[in-house]
């Protein structure tokens, strides 16, 4: 994680908010008093909310990777559902 003073990253905003943006990146600021902040894009942010969301459900992780683990031949075609 990147990191940046208050004052730093006022001076430089547009380019420190567009590089976050365009690379995916977490800036962290910094500030005098130690209530410092993190910057991140909108899309991110809502990666990581799903994220948290999902690892809520019981059993999905682990359902999930068990399924990961099976050979892909071994699985079932969407052919043979019932819908």
């Amino acid at each position: 994680m990147r990191e940046t003073t208050a004052n730093q990253f006022r001076q430089h905003l547009k380019p420190e908010v567009d590089r976050c943006i365009a690379n995916h990146e977490v800036l962290r600021v910094t500030r005098r008093n130690g209530e410092n902040f993190v910057v991140l894009s909108e899309e991110d942010w809502q990666a990581m909310e799903e994220t948290v969301y999902l690892n809520q459900i019981p059993g999905l992780a682990k359902s999930i990777l068990k399924a990961a683990a099976e050979p892909l031949e071994d699985g079932t075609s969407l052919e043979d559902l019932e819908w």
